[in-house]
């Protein structure tokens, strides 16, 4: 449990920063710090779908290779924002939903619906860089 409360910290750290941004707009530095971090998460969800399977919880292992999925998923649509070398802007419409995702990461961390709530936000991420 301790592995998803660090993914969800981390995953909120990403979406503050992406709501804080001046003017609404991304620059490479911030996407590649971005990058990092993402790339940081994997290993975790990884350990966590390995548990799941060694623990024969399927449903979870099934969750984390979702999850696992979403994430490479994220981190391809930042490395193509990166190699397109653009700024790029979040509508309004966006920042409501990053506010809206925002609130359930700080309601969601205290119940079982974690996952999918780690898959919702970095779905968000794609969102935003596409």
């Amino acid at each position: 449990m301790q592995s998803n409360n660090e993914l969800i910290n981390k995953l909120q750290t990403i979406l503050t920063k992406l709501k804080n941004l001046p003017n609404n707009q991304i620059k490479i530095e911030q996407l590649n710090q971005i990058e990092t971090e993402l790339a940081s998460l994997l290993p975790q969800i990884q350990f966590e779908l390995t548990t799941a399977r060694i623990d024969s919880k399927w449903d979870d292992a099934n969750e984390y290779r979702q999850v696992y999925q979403e994430c490479e998923n994220a981190l391809d649509s930042v490395r193509t924002a990166i190699f397109k070398s653009t700024i790029i802007g979040i509508n309004q419409e966006n920042l409501i939903e990053l506010q809206k995702i925002l609130d359930e990461v700080k309601t969601a961390s205290k119940t079982q619906q974690r996952i999918k709530l780690v898959m919702s936000s970095l779905r968000l991420v794609q969102k935003l860089l596409k």
